[in-house]
C-alpha cells in the first residue's frame, strides 16, 4: 500500500469500518452499563497495565492529565476503580481495579462477544484465518511498544 493509489481508498474504508464497528458494539450495551466510551477505556487500561500512575494513564489513553483525573473521579465514584497512595513515592497515587470495576468489564466483554459471534459464525474457515490476520495488523495501528509504560511492558490484569 506504500504511495499507491489506492492508499486514500482502503484507509477511508478503515476509517468509516472502525467508527460502525465501535458504534455497533457499544449499542447493545449501553443501555445496560451506563459508562461512556472514554471511561470504558480508562476502566479498560487500567485493568490491562494497572495499576498506574495518572500521567502514565493519560499518556496510554492519549488524553490530558486534566481529562483522566476527571475520569478517574468519575469512575472512583462510581466504585469501579480505586485511588491509593503508591508505596514507592508518597507524592503520587495510583489507580487500580476493584471487583465491581471488573465486573463491569466481564459483563460488556460477554455482550461484545455475542456480537462478535453473531457475526462470524457465518464466516468460512478461510474468512476466520483473514480476520485473523486483519485483527494482528489492526493491533499493530493502535498499540506501539514504545507507548506502554516504560516499567510495565506486559499486561498485568485480564483481558478476557
Amino acid at each position: 500500500m506504500a504511495g499507491s493509489a489506492d492508499d486514500g481508498a482502503v484507509l477511508a474504508r478503515l476509517r468509516t469500518v472502525t467508527m460502525w464497528l465501535s458504534r455497533q458494539m457499544r449499542e447493545p450495551s449501553a443501555a445496560e452499563t451506563p459508562i461512556t466510551p472514554s471511561r470504558f477505556s480508562t476502566l479498560w487500561t487500567v485493568d490491562r497495565f494497572g495499576p498506574l500512575r495518572m500521567t502514565d494513564l493519560a499518556r496510554l489513553e492519549k488524553i490530558s492529565k486534566s481529562s483522566v483525573t476527571r475520569i478517574v473521579t468519575n469512575l472512583s465514584a462510581d466504585g469501579l476503580v480505586e485511588v491509593v497512595p503508591d508505596a514507592h513515592d508518597g507524592r503520587s497515587t495510583l489507580v487500580g481495579m476493584t471487583p465491581e470495576g471488573r465486573d463491569v468489564l466481564a459483563a460488556t466483554w460477554e455482550r461484545t462477544d455475542a456480537f462478535f459471534l453473531s457475526r462470524v459464525s457465518g464466516f468460512s474457515d478461510a474468512e476466520k484465518v483473514m480476520l485473523e490476520a486483519a485483527v494482528m495488523l489492526l493491533e499493530r495501528l493502535v498499540a506501539p511498544a514504545e507507548e506502554q509504560p516504560a516499567d510495565r511492558l506486559e499486561p498485568t490484569g485480564t483481558d478476557s
